[in-house]
């Protein structure tokens, strides 16, 4: 059956309203019947009915379903033991926000609507004229209010962007009349018939071997034989055989994520991990006296032990210290901003350069200046880090899906067209940081600076990797970056480039969505430049296609807004220097399924303070920490970029 998107209204049934954070609990969507256009409907609210992704994701709060007449936005939605649709809303502080607000607390809206595609459907009772039929796959999209509940009966069926779509609909059959077998009289029909069955059972006994073979190549190809086993003795047709491989794949691969007994993960108490000291490590390597930092040294021991690594002459530090520390942390620190441990507030830092600030009596630490760095994105788009790594790693990959054919004529072979399996590789790439930091400060600075040199570290290495999923060349150590990466999709600007344009971000989002893409999280990354550009384009009206993004998109990572109705995130680690035949100083835009994209990370990171280095004459102690990391795709084709915008 081919369906429109769906409204149902529904009493808004308001509670806990938040004055102060404009924010206010009501509910959308309840199992009532309600007659639609095709027929009576029940919206099932079981577990796994509804797919609340598109209305926890910031879906928009909207005046009667008016998609330019945006009133707030769903902060949180799910469904209660009360069989109901529950969300969370926080209105805008526009005009109309303030006054939609206003008007649902005072209850003069008095409705709720929300739109809705159904994805599967049963008839669960009626009859051919009046069907009733249960949804038991359903995708709310976006919530409205409803000054005046419709009637369900009318306008119901609307359609949205997009038109129709196909929806499984389950009928209910009537039972066949049953039937006494009688064994027919044998003639010349009836030998040429048997003659059929028995072909038939032939080639029925061939594929099974064929299923056998497989499922059991499958089983050696992939290190699952008693997987392959249990299929086999089962029953499990090719394709729920290969689907069984893939979940039981998948969870390894997801496993790999697990950092549980990994190298740089040492097993100690919270209470003995409150005492490691970064600084007192760094004292202890710098004069070769680790009597003061016994601890510390015991760390680093075992992780060298775990890890199989020979010795050196600074120290192994761990990775899962509390409070958010070390390189473990450029997880987190990918989307964040950290200065470099200066006592003053230079670039480097001198003993004789305002060391006092950090050591003074009244000193504020938690006020250090910060130094302004370009922000990391990656990671809070949907960016995938496995953890926890040894060794090199090959992810499997279903690469291509079983083919499906019409038969014709008649009792003809079907094709042959298996599901291609392959094999994503990572293995590691070393990145390093460089800080520098005074003796002075070592032995006098406050506690905070702890956290200040931690952080730096962090900051450095997470700004590296970020930079390096985006623009990595492949080469001097470097992984392959996005932007470098053979395969993805590429919409052009011109011979020497050109000023972005709305038709050029259609182009780049259809590059996507014609290699069946997951939509979920689909999301622009562009530099400051472009997002300028961008909030400058306009429709044939005058009117400017930039909407300011309400909040925080994904609850992690601050964006300016959106365009063609998806998020874009600002990061000046997008180039802006390319070239392209005679165009300089080029920026590129990438759209992407950002959760196709991982970072693996082997958890040793090693930290090697210097006393002789560039800051020997006035006292400065070089620090160098080196930590191993690779970048890959998932599918080349959940990534496309626009890489010559002027």
């Amino acid at each position: 059956m081919k369906l429109k998107e769906i409204f149902r209204s529904t009493g808004a049934d308001v509670s806990n309203v938040d004055d102060e954070n404009r924010t206010m609990d009501l509910t959308f969507s309840s199992e009532a019947p309600v007659d639609q256009y095709f027929g009576r409907e029940v919206l099932s609210h079981s577990p796994g009915a509804a797919d609340l992704s598109t209305l926890k994701n910031g879906a928009p709060l909207l005046w009667n379903h008016d998609k330019n007449d945006i009133r707030g936005v769903v902060e949180s939605a799910h469904i209660g033991n009360d069989k109901r649709g529950h969300a969370t809303v926080r209105f805008s502080k526009s005009a109309k926000g303030e006054e939609a607000f206003q008007d649902a607390k005072d209850k003069i809206i008095r409705g709720v609507s929300v739109g809705y595609r159904i994805k599967s459907m049963k008839q669960s009772g009626g009859d051919k004229a009046n069907p009733e039929f249960t949804i038991d796959k359903w995708h709310p999209t976006e919530i409205s209010l409803a000054p005046v509940p419709a009637d369900n009966s009318v306008g119901i069926g609307r359609a949205a962007e997009g038109g129709e779509q196909d929806v499984a609909v389950e009928l209910i059959n009537e039972p066949a009349p049953s039937t006494t077998r009688k064994d027919p009289p044998m003639t010349t029909e009836n030998v040429a018939a048997q003659a059929v069955i028995d072909t038939a059972r032939s080639e029925a006994a061939g594929a099974e071997r064929t299923r056998i073979a497989t499922i059991t190549a499958l089983g050696e190809k992939f290190g699952k034989a008693d997987l392959a086993r249990k299929l086999v003795e089962g029953g499990a047709s090719l394709d729920a055989a290969r689907s069984q491989f893939l979940e039981a794949l998948g969870a390894q691969e997801r496993a790999i994520g697990d950092v549980t007994g990994a190298a740089g993960y040492i097993d100690v108490s919270a209470k003995e991990f409150k005492a490691y000291s970064l600084i007192r490590a760094l004292n202890a390597a710098i004069t070769k006296d680790w009597s003061k930092a016994g601890f510390e040294l015991e760390c680093s021991a075992e992780i060298q032990k775990r890890a199989g690594r020979d010795g050196t002459n600074g120290f192994f530090l761990p990775m899962n210290l509390p409070g958010d520390t070390s390189v473990a942390n450029a997880r987190r620190m990918l989307n964040a901003e950290r200065a470099t441990s200066a006592t003053a507030y230079g670039a480097t830092i001198n003993a004789g350069q305002g060391g006092g600030n950090l050591v003074a009596t009244n000193l504020l630490a938690g006020s250090f200046i910060e130094v302004l760095r370009a922000k990391a994105r990656v990671m809070s788009l949907g960016a995938r880090m496995l953890s926890g790594l040894v060794g090199n790693v090959a992810i499997p990959r279903q690469d291509t899906a079983t083919a499906s054919y019409w038969v014709s004529p008649e009792g003809t072979d079907v094709t042959e067209a298996e599901a291609v399996f392959d094999l994503i590789t990572m293995t590691p790439h070393t990145i390093g940081a460089r800080s520098q930091i005074t003796r002075q400060m070592l032995m006098q600075s406050t506690p905070d600076i702890e956290m200040l040199v931690r952080d730096d570290l962090a900051a450095v290495l997470g700004l590296g990797i970020d930079l390096a999923a985006i623009s990595g060349t492949g080469a001097g150590g470097q992984p392959t970056g996005i932007l470098n990466r053979a395969g993805i999709g590429s919409v052009a600007m011109g011979v020497n480039g050109g000023p972005i344009t709305i038709d050029a971000l259609i182009a780049l989002e259809t590059s996507l969505m014609t290699q069946n893409v997951d939509e979920n999280d689909l999301n622009y990354l562009t530099n400051a430049k472009q997002v300028g550009a961008l909030k400058t384009l306009k429709d044939a009206s005058g009117r400017y296609l930039w909407t300011q993004y309400p909040g925080v998109f994904g609850q992690r990572t601050p964006t300016p807004g959106e365009i063609n109705g998806y998020p874009v995130a600002r990061s000046n680690q997008v180039p802006s220097n390319l070239t392209k035949g005679t165009g300089t100083n080029l920026s590129a835009a990438i759209f992407a399924n950002w959760s196709e994209l991982f970072i693996g990370e082997w958890g040793v990171l090693e930290i090697l303070p210097n006393p002789y280095g560039a800051g020997f004459n006035s006292g400065s102690v070089d620090i160098r920490a080196l930590q191993s990391v690779d970048i890959n795709l998932r599918h080349v084709a959940s990534f496309a970029a626009i890489t010559d915008a002027t």
